[in-house]
């Protein structure tokens, strides 16, 4: 299972028809669930006892990418396949006890990996990472200029009480970690009311950011980095580069 990013289709031509073609496969934070994309829609999983929880079917396009939000309603969802649901260059907000997009996200470029935690949205494009609020009328926090990343890899700690994010950094082998909680966050808006509601953000609006104060390089490959993941308290990150042949394991 390709975790964490898209499944590259099969040329068997076998078909499951419980699982048509499979697109995408992912974990939420404390992985007692996982979330599929299919060419027709998505489904949550149970992962201990193994169960079906939820599937959602669209008559109009598949989903590429699903993040969940622990086991809230709320999920994030990219269109993908043959026929996407949604734009790839655009993040839904999902909420399943209404079944309906209750805000999105648009940027200039593909999505190419999203992750949810209990404020915050993390959206990675092939040279950027951006951070946003998870509120009412998402604002755009930080914005992390990468190396070509385009698997769209990156990490951030599943604990709720911390928020250390990983991601490329600009140069080929480097990572960068940044410590979410260290920056100055910006007043929310007095008309914004608590919840989420259905609004439009502009990824390439990078106006009013803040900057976290605790951001560390590691020169960690020689070459690309391929694949990043982060304990849930966010002291430890493990690489691997496009070389394939070593797991690195730091102390962030």
């Amino acid at each position: 299972m390709n975790v964490g990013r898209p499944v590259p289709r099969s040329g068997s031509g076998a078909q499951d028809s419980y699982a048509p073609e499979l697109l995408y496969a992912n974990f939420n934070q404390d992985y007692g669930c996982f979330a599929i994309g299919t060419q027709t829609g998505f489904r949550i999983f149970n992962s201990d006892p193994y169960k079906e929880k939820m599937r959602r079917e669209f008559k109009d396009g598949g989903i590429g990418m699903v993040a969940m939000l622990y086991r809230s309603n709320y999920l994030a969802l990219v269109g993908g396949g043959r026929n996407p649901r949604f734009p790839p260059n655009k993040v839904m907000l999902w909420d399943d006890a209404s079944s309906k997009i209750i805000a999105e996200l648009e940027f200039r470029s593909d999505v190419l990996n999203v992750q949810l935690q209990r404020d915050r949205i993390v959206v990675v494009l092939r040279n950027k990472c951006i951070v946003c609020s998870l509120e009412a009328k998402p604002r755009h926090l930080h914005a992390f200029e990468t190396s070509d990343n385009d698997r769209g890899v990156a990490a951030v700690s599943g604990g709720s009480e911390n928020g250390v994010l990983v991601f490329p950094g600009r140069q080929k082998g480097h990572i960068q970690i940044v410590d979410l909680h260290s920056c100055i966050n910006l007043p929310t808006d007095a008309n914004t009311r608590p919840g989420l509601s259905r609004t439009r953000s502009r990824g390439s609006d990078t106006q009013g950011t803040v900057h976290p104060t605790n951001i560390n390089i590691i020169a960690a490959h020689a070459t690309a980095i391929s694949a990043l993941a982060v304990s849930s308290d966010g002291s430890m990150v493990a690489s691997a580069s496009e070389k394939g042949t070593l797991i690195r394991v730091f102390d962030t």
